[in-house]
């Protein structure tokens, strides 16, 4: 008798390449939502908190992407996306360069911080 095929979920798959993806929306949501209240509530503090935040989450949402990009295998074994015995090279490269065109895009975010004057639009 044959022995059933176990296929990995579909759903831990496509978690494990919107990984990136996800981690950039999510820096680019709490970087511009973090600096427009900070301007908004105002205050002398604001324009030297706003940077140090921004830099801060940069480097955080960087540093996460490259243990993504380094690491895939133990995210995927994380999210059951395939098991430590089976090879997914195309879902490891494709997910890897998801991870790529992310930190790219934090990268970009984040150099906003260092290029602008914070709070000026708000004045």
């Amino acid at each position: 008798m044959n022995e059933p095929i176990h296929e990995p979920p579909v759903a831990g798959a496509i978690l494990f390449l919107l990984a990136g993806p996800i981690l950039w929306g999510g820096h680019l949501l709490a970087v511009y939502t973090f600096h427009a209240v900070t301007c908004a509530v105002g205050g002398p503090w604001a324009t030297a908190v706003v940077p140090g935040s921004i830099v801060a989450a940069t480097l955080a949402a960087a540093g996460a992407l490259l243990l993504g990009f380094s690491f895939p295998g133990k995210l995927a074994q994380a999210l059951r996306c395939f098991d430590q015995d089976d090879s997914q090279p195309f879902l490891i490269r494709a997910g890897r360069l998801l991870t790529v065109l992310s930190l790219a895009g934090v990268l970009w975010t984040g150099s906003g911080a260092l290029t602008l004057a914070p709070c000026v639009q708000f004045r």
